[in-house]
Parts: structure tokens; sequence; C-alpha cells
């Protein structure tokens, strides 16, 4: 059995490889979001869980609307507003949720980090020029820890919504519209690159009793059913990045060594010409083969070819003559023989 563990943050994780699951069917297609479903409610924790707030400056932003838009018109205005923002500021990122008031209205909540200081009618001139409103108001606050961000995380963006319960005539609903009206992402973030990501920690554990007690130990924790005794699971927990090294490192190894230690580091042999790498078949066919200077002679003239037996014999009587040569000096006289 071995089992992927990997912790970001406050967020640790474990998935048991080799387990059968059932296939997602490429033939259908994702109906409309019509709510702030439990899951996207639990992707959207999974993404704070894995940020580092220390050292990180955080605004939280809300923006309203006066009247009532509709989810195409409420949508565009957030848009446009976070196009300011990535123009003016490149280095910040933002996460955003939407959410309906009781009186039926679209507002935004916004969490922005590593925003600088701005002042908060520069904010509301900016949100009345990409909203196309005359009066609307905002809400602009500083969080000054990490706590407290995870307090607005909780209070404000992962708040699950209720149903409104009063009804205007100007209110979809009452016009019989259902909840077809509802559609769209309720949230997403900006400047993905530039959110205050922690360092992840990824590993397998190959002992089979080290990841039955951590899924036992987070099972207990969790406190839910665990209906199909599954031993996956995501926990928050604070110091997972420790808890994490300490189980890889005595009873597993580091995704890195893992894939280097299952990787073939064998040099595959060339399959084609060398030639190839530095002309092409064209090149290669006009390149003519030059014939060699001079012709070899065999060291040993029994050695070589009956046909060239006189070549040989002239040849080695030439050498010997030219080793039997006198040589001369400047001035004409012999110098040896």
């Amino acid at each position: 059995m071995i089992a992927y563990i990997e912790a970001q943050g406050s967020l640790l994780r474990l998935r048991v490889l080799g387990q059968t699951t059932r296939k997602a069917n490429p033939n259908v297609v994702r109906g409309r979001i019509r709510g702030f479903s439990a899951k996207a409610r639990s992707r959207l924790l999974r993404l704070f869980a894995r940020m580092m707030m220390k050292g990180v400056r955080a605004t939280f932003i809300t923006l309203t609307f006066r009247r009532f838009p509709t989810n195409a018109e409420a949508k565009r205005s957030l848009k446009a507003f976070m196009q300011y923002i990535r123009d003016n500021y490149p280095e910040a990122s933002a996460v955003w949720r939407m959410e309906h008031q009781k009186r039926g209205a679209i507002h935004f909540h916004l969490l922005c980090f590593n925003l600088p200081y701005w002042h908060w009618q520069d904010i509301l001139s900016v949100w009345k020029s990409c909203s196309n409103q005359d009066k609307t108001r905002i809400d602009v606050r500083l969080v000054r820890s990490g706590r407290g961000v995870m307090s607005y995380v909780s209070k404000y963006i992962a708040k699950c919504e209720k149903r409104i319960g009063i009804t205007f005539f100007i209110h979809p609903p009452y016009q019989q519209k259902g909840r077809k009206w509802r559609k769209g992402r309720y949230w997403g973030y900006l400047n993905k690159k530039a959110l205050p990501l922690a360092e992840k920690v990824e590993g397998l554990i190959t002992d089979m009793k080290t990841i039955k007690r951590l899924s036992n130990a987070a099972w207990e924790i969790i406190g839910t059913d665990n209906r199909y005794g599954s031993l996956s699971f995501h926990l928050f927990y604070d110091n997972a990045k420790a808890l994490a090294i300490r189980n890889i490192e005595r009873w597993g190894r580091y995704l890195d060594e893992w894939e280097y230690t299952i990787k073939d580091h064998t040099r595959p042999k060339r399959q084609y010409s060398p030639y190839t790498e530095h002309f092409s078949e064209a090149e290669l066919s006009l390149i003519r083969v030059q014939e060699p200077f001079g012709r070899a002679r065999a060291s040993v003239a029994s050695s070589s070819h009956p046909c060239a037996a006189g070549w040989v014999a002239q040849s080695s009587k030439a050498v010997t003559a030219s080793r039997v040569s006198p040589y001369f000096d400047e001035h004409g006289k012999v110098v040896s023989v």
C-alpha cells in the first residue's frame, strides 16, 4: 500500500494510490451553477488553508449595488473593478465571493493581498465608474493578523447562503422565474500566481500501519461519518508541514526522490546518423568525396596484391634512392650522403 501525502499551509492531505474510482463520463455536461454548494465552499476553504498569512497585508472590501442588477451585469462590473486593480497594482491578488442580500440584491466580498494604501473615496469612485451607479456603498477594512483573515473568511466569504424571505415586485422569483436567474461562479480569484501560498511538501508513505494510523487519527478529529471506510482525508491542522515531514522521512520518501528512483537513467541509443544533425539531405548530396593524396604502401612486399608487385618494387627503390641521396649546404658542398 502506497499513500500520497501533501502538506501546504494548514492543510494536510492524504490519498491512497491504486484504489479503484469511478471515471468521469466525458459526455456529461456540467449544469448551471444555481447556488453556493457545499463542494464549492470546501474548495474555497482549502484554498485559504494553503495560504501563509504571516507578513502579508490583507484588505477586506465589500462592493454593493443600489439596485437589483442581473447576474451578467454584476459580473461585468466586478470584472472591470478587478481589471483596474490588475493594471494599477500588478503585485496584488484577491479572492472574491458573490452573495445575495436579504433584499435580493447582489454584492461582492473581496479579500485582497499585498494591496497598497488605497483611500476609500478613490475605491468608491472607481466602483461607481465600473458599476455605472451614482450612489452606492462600500466597506473597506484592514486585516491585521492571519487569524483575523480566517475570521473574515468564515463570517463573510465562506458563509452559507440562506433563502431569501422578502419578495418585491421587481424581485425575479416573484415573476415566477424560479432559481434559473442564479447562475455563474460564486467565487474566484485574481492573479493566482501572486497569492500568498505556503511552501508545499509532497511525499509517499509505503508503511501500511502508518497510513492506517494517520487515517484513523484524522477521521477521529474530523468527526464525520466515514461510511465507506476510506483512508484518504483532508485535514486542517496548524502543524501540517512538520507532521508530513516527520512521516515522510521515517516511513517513506519525498516525491522528487521517488520519481528519481523509478525513472530509467540509462542513456538511449542513437537511432539516427550524427551527420543529419548538422547537414540536410540536400547538403549531404552536394558534398564530394575527395580521393586520397597518395596511396598506401604495404609494409611487407609479400603481403601486397600480386598485380601490384612491380609497383611495390619500384616504390621501394625510389624510397631507398631518396634515403642515400647526398645533402648539399648553401655553398654547394656535400654535407652527408
